[in-house]
């Protein structure tokens, strides 16, 4: 692969450096016009040096459109980013009960309210950068089930800024929203909206949401019902919103949970499909340009229909690449598609560099057409059908092995019969792709329609036990695995020095992707060594419940009244992920427990010691008295709302600081915060 074949990457490389750089740096919003305009002077620059080709001067080209995309790529990453919450954005919420909305995009229903992206009606909102987009939760009602893409609603409520996150490691869902516009949000209960219209902004996209809901409906009218219903909606429509998460996480186990994501795969199955049945009009040329416009516009009918999901996009941005290099009679470059359809997307939004499903698709797509062939050259097999299965197998461990660093720094598991399911699953689904569009375009005949959705909900059965059946095999998930950022590019470095070894012959860099290895083995090394020595208390804000962490060298309890094991929701949601960054052995125990002797902790009662602090657990229905001298104590915690009032408390205690969580009450942390500010208390609440 040389640089030179792919002018592209000569762009791509500064951009994708420049949203970087405006990203990480965060730049503020005021910038943007500056960036525009050192964007454009070098853009002018370039211009005026294009006519002078002499050799000396190509340094002095390269520099300058090096500097303008790289500018150019700060700059549309500024524009994307201006969505913070300002003073002038909160007044005017603040100044406004009642405002007109209207639906940005596809409602998606959940367990008790329906999630809307809405923007404002209102000029004096859309002004400002940060309410152009608002996140409404409206309460599960007969009426909000029935909401669509463009209505108008009235509605009152009070929104609020999104908060960033107040558990240590947790998902960061204030600057993910913020990628996608998003500021505010607000509760909106029955009652206090009304729909006084609809107004469809985009055309194109109404018309895929009502596509996608006639073709889900087509599945209902076949008899389909129960997962099977769920999980053909999302492998060919790319609708998942309502499947079960034990089925999602089964999936995620067997490493294969990109089957219920529309793919590559998927656009691949629909082009080729297509071509085959439109094979009569490559004698002609003017039936080659209708073809080419039919490919086209099914590509990417399908792909507003399945949402435009990031490798959705690309895909079908690369088969448009390969529609018009055959409709020109050019062989087309696989690379050279995969970086320009990259440069494209990222032109259009910088910020999809950040999306996970973004970084995932096109790392995968980069892996199977760099190592696969490397891979399937290691053997060859005589047969057709073993042929078949080892190319299906090069290929799954091409991807595994260009996605799973990323993977693991994301999700930290990794799962360990991936080559079994993909093996099973992969050939399977695509199966079941084809049985489902079969299905699709036989709906027109009732009969046979329910008998081919059958063999489909017999086929998506038996995918579903392979999967659980891969899952509940013993060790089929490694859990908590752990390194950061820089690991993760050590670990990528030093594949790309082991691909280059091989594929050139060379033992210098067989050496020097050993020595990477090396480098990263000695950062886990450094990383355990300090964290032998960590000591930490952590008040989780798990809601309505009490969870309170003591870790210390690596061995940690978790005192709680509701988190009592690894399988609990608010487990996986507020601590998973912080606990698996301590590599610490966790345990668990009632927060009512009267005693506990642990090497690190002893607990009597409601007080107890650790690191040569004294905590006490100031129960609701577990009031203090006072005796002759108030007990010292260097850290009282509040649980679940206590009714001692703080002068009754601090008559039986003496306290430095005071904890709140989120099992209190609003009107408890209010008064102990009131009275801590008044008497000199550190007070410390996650709310």
């Amino acid at each position: 692969m040389k640089i030179e074949n792919y002018p592209v990457l000569k762009a791509l490389f500064p951009f994708i450096c420049g949203i970087l750089c405006c990203y990480l740096g965060n730049l503020p919003p005021q910038f943007g016009h500056f960036l525009f305009l050192i964007t454009s002077i070098f853009c002018l620059f370039s211009v005026l040096l294009w006519p002078i080709r002499k050799l000396s001067m190509q340094w002095l080209h390269a520099f300058i459109l090096f500097l303008g995309f790289f500018f150019a790529g700060a700059t549309a990453t500024n524009f994307r980013m201006q969505a913070v919450a300002t003073e002038q954005s909160e007044e005017l919420v603040s100044q406004n009960n009642t405002f007109l909305v209207r639906v940005m995009d596809h409602p998606v229903v959940r367990a008790r309210s329906v999630k809307v992206v809405a923007e404002p009606f209102n000029d004096s909102l859309r002004s400002c950068p940060s309410l152009r987009r608002l996140l409404l939760y409206v309460q599960r009602s007969a009426a909000s089930d029935s909401l669509q893409y463009g209505d108008v609603l009235a509605l009152s409520t009070k929104f609020a800024p999104l908060e960033p996150p107040t558990n240590p490691d947790a998902f960061d869902n204030q600057r993910y929203m913020r990628r996608k516009g998003i500021c505010y949000s607000g509760y909106v209960p029955e009652g206090a909206w009304q729909r006084v219209g609809n107004d469809v902004p985009n055309p194109l996209k109404d018309i895929a949401f009502q596509w996608q809901r006639k073709l889900s409906a087509l599945f209902l009218q076949t008899g389909m019902s129960g997962a099977e219903y769920e999980i053909i909606k999302a492998i060919l429509l790319g609708d998942d919103d309502t499947m079960e998460p034990d089925l999602k996480a089964a999936y995620a186990s067997a490493g294969v949970s990109h089957v219920l994501c529309v793919s590559g795969m998927h656009v691949g199955v629909i082009f080729m499909i297509l071509n085959f049945l439109l094979k009569p009009m490559d004698f002609f040329k003017s039936t080659r340009v209708v073809k080419a416009v039919l490919l086209l516009s099914s590509i990417w009918l399908y792909a507003c229909i399945t949402g435009l999901s990031p490798s959705v996009t690309r895909s079908a941005t690369m088969f448009s690449f390969v529609t018009v290099g055959g409709l020109l009679r050019r062989n087309v470059n696989v690379f050279h598609s995969l970086l320009a359809s990259l440069f494209i997307l990222l032109a259009l939004n910088p910020l999809l560099l950040f999306e996970v499903g973004f970084q995932l698709s096109y790392l995968a797509v980069f892996g199977i057409v760099t190592f696969q062939p490397m891979i399937a050259d290691i053997y060859h097999c005589k047969t057709k059908v073993g042929n078949y299965f080892w190319e299906l197998l090069s290929v799954s461990i091409a991807a595994q092995l260009s996605t799973f660093p990323i993977s693991i720094f994301y999700f930290g598991q990794f799962p360990n019969y991936f080559i079994l399911s993909n093996l099973s699953v992969i050939s399977l689904s695509f199966i079941v792709m084809i049985t489902g569009i079969g299905l699709l375009g036989l709906s027109f005949i009732p009969m046979v329609a329910r008998g081919v959705a059958t063999v489909l909900t017999f086929e998506i059965r038996i995918m579903n036990r392979i999967i659980l059946f891969i899952e509940q095999l013993p060790g089929s998930v490694t859990h908590n695995i752990d390194y950061r950022m820089h690991q993760m590019l050590l670990l990528y470095l030093a594949i790309v020095l082991t691909l280059i070894a091989f594929q050139y012959q060379r033992k210098r860099m067989l050496l020097c992707a050993w020595a990477v290895m090396t480098l990263f083995a000695g950062t886990f090394a450094l990383r355990k060594v300090g964290l032998l020595h960590q000591n930490e208390v952590v008040a989780y804000d798990v809601p309505h419940a009490t969870a309170l962490a003591f870790c210390y060298h690596q061995r940690g309890l978790m005192l709680s009244d509701s988190v009592l094991d690894f399988d609990h929701q608010s487990y996986k949601m507020a601590v998973q992920n912080h606990a698996r960054r301590q590599h610490a052995l966790w345990q668990f125990a009632a927060i009512d427990t009267n005693r506990l002797d642990l090497p690190f902790i002893c607990k009597r009662g409601a007080a107890l010691r650790y690191c040569d602090k004294t905590y006490y657990l100031l129960k609701k229905h577990c009031p203090v008295y006072a005796v002759e001298s108030s007990l010292p104590v260097d850290y009282l915690v509040l649980c679940n709302s206590p009714t001692q009032s703080p002068e009754d408390v601090a008559a039986a205690l003496h306290f430095r600081a005071v904890i709140a969580d989120q099992s209190n009450g609003k009107f408890c942390i209010e008064k102990w915060r009131q009275w801590c500010n008044k008497n000199g208390v550190i007070f410390q609440c996650n709310r």
